[in-house]
């Protein structure tokens, strides 16, 4: 355990942290627009391009992203349908009661977000949240008091490995037959890169700095402590039930078989049944690492989903409150759409990277590789589009520097990438509509995260390139 010095300096930093974010950060929306027009003159500045051909690289990237949109947001409430399903809410109210002391309840907190974010990133955003929001609830039942905000914040921090874990873009893109970079690189099997010695000695430097610090920061002063919002209490009154109750029989003949359809829990099931006899034929008849892609990970989740909601008018309600959760990302994807369109098209992000690669060797390539993919992760915050615009360009520069491989490689582009999520604030809005709070009452705490995680990870990389890992 620490000592009160030690909680005394972190929880100092992260109350300072947390009141320059207060002051200074802008709502998320504002921030992708002035990170808008922050890339277009950095394009203006530092590429040959002109203004009228940065906006045309923004307006093609605007609409080029829609796909993409579209599956990270059914991703997203699909999986939060899933993680609000009663099964899955009774799992984590029962582990949510577990903690005594505000310390074990970030510990914990900090603990499952670890867990889920080493899973999938679409399940981290939903399912550490829902945990924070009843971890908060039950504290507050048993008079304990604990910091909300820093609660929430350790929710989202369970992102932060996202992309050295199972769901990892760039690992499981290079680990498919005829991938984009297949005729450079050829295939490059998990096993050197999520489950190579060197990736795991480093996530488990990201966990542990991650769930040591966080319940640092709890305050000590009472005054200074923030609790559970009014409006989440009141969600906890609601019963957990297994699918909602079933219209009484005195109203069957008003509501109608439309109505009784929508409670009737043999077609909730047997359609959620259905999605999964197709994936048993998809998974029984392809590899599972060539056809597991973002279709099959929406498809999983709509199928669990309808499987633990029991009732088609539990899921549509719980999906409404998706919608409504997920609403701002609907938005704000297509103009980081844009962002990455100008990133792309104007040689932005192969600048960045050339750069990195141009003062460096085989002890510090790695280092730079992560340096360079955190800074464009911080203007394109899609591990997928990010490794689809600038792998090109690592693949060349790594393949340029004797000595380095493509493996690592790979590694240390998923660690710069997962790094700046942390200060990047778009991710952070599912979780924010779960837990009912503002960007600035979290992002300060993540922040302090950003800068302990990001010395571990870069020592990380400094270790591949000495050969150490």
């Amino acid at each position: 355990m620490s000592s009160a010095s030690d909680r005394s300096f972190f929880t100092r930093l992260g109350d300072g942290a947390s009141r320059i974010v207060q002051r200074f950060l802008p709502d998320a929306f504002i921030f992708a627009l002035l990170l808008t027009f922050a890339t277009m003159l950095l394009a203006v500045v530092f590429t040959n391009k002109g203004p009228g051909e940065v906006v045309a690289h923004w307006g093609r990237g605007f609409w080029y992203v829609l796909t993409f949109s579209m599956q990270a947001s059914l991703a997203l409430m699909t999986g939060w349908a899933f993680a609000d399903s009663p099964p899955i809410k009774r799992v984590l109210r029962r582990v949510a009661d577990v903690p005594e002391t505000q310390t074990q309840a970030i510990f914990a907190t900090a603990v499952v977000g670890m867990v889920f974010g080493l899973f999938h990133w679409g399940v981290v955003l939903i399912a550490s949240a829902i945990f924070a929001r009843e971890v908060g609830i039950a504290m507050e039942q048993k008079g304990v008091d604990v910091h909300y905000p820093l609660l929430v914040a350790t929710a989202y921090a369970g992102l932060l490995p996202w992309h050295q874990g199972l769901s990892g873009a760039a690992p499981l893109l290079v680990a498919t037959p005829d991938h984009f970079l297949a005729g450079q690189i050829g295939v490059i099997p998990v096993s050197q890169t999520i489950f190579s010695p060197a990736n795991l000695v480093i996530v488990a430097g990201v966990v542990l700095v991650t769930v040591v610090l966080m319940p640092l920061m709890a305050p000590d002063d009472d005054e200074d402590l923030i609790t559970v919002p009014e409006e989440q209490l009141r969600k906890a009154e609601q019963p957990v039930t297994d699918g909602g109750a079933a219209v009484p029989p005195t109203r069957l003949r008003e509501a109608g078989w439309k109505s009784a359809l929508l409670d009737s829990k043999a077609v909730c099931v047997s359609l959620g049944v259905l999605i999964w006899i197709y994936l048993g034929y998809l998974f029984a008849t392809n590899d599972f690492m060539s056809v597991f892609n973002l279709n099959v990970f929406i498809s999983v989740m709509f199928g669990l989903g309808f499987i633990f909601h029991m009732t088609l008018r539990s899921y549509i309600d719980v999906f409404r409150d998706a919608i409504e959760g997920a609403s701002q990302i609907l938005i704000q994807f297509q103009f980081y759409g844009g962002i990455m369109g100008i990133m792309a098209w104007s040689g932005l992000a192969t600048l960045i990277a050339q750069t990195a690669a141009q003062y460096s060797t085989e002890t510090t390539w790695y280092l730079a590789a992560f340096l360079s993919a955190g800074t464009v992760n911080f203007f394109v915050p899609s591990g997928g589009g990010q490794w689809v615009v600038t792998g090109n360009v690592m693949i060349n520069a790594a393949q340029s520097i004797q000595g380095v491989a493509i493996d690592k490689t790979v590694v240390a582009f998923a660690m710069g990438d997962q790094w700046t999520n942390m200060i990047q604030p778009f991710w952070a809005l599912p979780v924010l509509g779960i837990a009912g709070l503002s960007i600035r009452d979290m992002m300060g705490y993540v922040g302090v995260l950003f800068v302990f995680s990001g010395i571990v990870m870069g020592i990380g990389a400094l270790l591949m390139g000495m050969g150490v890992l």
